[in-house]
């Protein structure tokens, strides 16, 4: 997947601007109910992935894996699970967790991924400096 790593910033920046607009909607409505789900599309939408899009510019090995497509839709499923199971726990009062357990499993299986490809196709490779980040 050539260009995987602008396709993880790309959703991230989705989540960025999802979860701020739901930080607004909270803040304008002094309704702190969706706190978790902000929180999820904030931290596991819009930090960690745009991480991994970021490491995936910097090594550009890690891209060269088959693996590196699995990782991507592993993440951004997980992602995907963990807001809804952020929502549907909020609205439940805490007591639906199933989806958010399975979600962050699954989460999991794909930072462990990610880590084994850095750690197999990174080493002995630089990371590519600015100057090298014209295409």
């Amino acid at each position: 997947m050539a260009q995987i790593d602008r396709a993880f910033v790309g959703v991230a920046v989705f989540w960025l601007i999802s979860g701020m607009g739901l930080g607004l909607y909270m803040g304008t409505t002094a309704n702190n109910q969706l706190l978790t789900v902000h929180v999820t599309m904030m931290l596991s939408g819009f930090v960690v992935l745009a991480i991994y899009g970021v490491i995936y510019r910097l090594w550009p090995a890690l891209k060269d894996s088959p693996l590196a497509k699995a990782q991507f839709w592993i993440a951004i499923i997980a992602v995907l699970g963990q807001v809804i199971g952020a929502y549907r726990f909020a609205l439940s009062g805490g007591s639906e967790i199933a989806i958010i357990a399975s979600s962050s499993v699954l989460s999991l299986l794909g930072a462990l991924l990610f880590g084994f490809l850095f750690l197999t196709k990174s080493a002995g490779t630089e990371p590519v400096m600015r100057s090298n980040l014209s295409t």
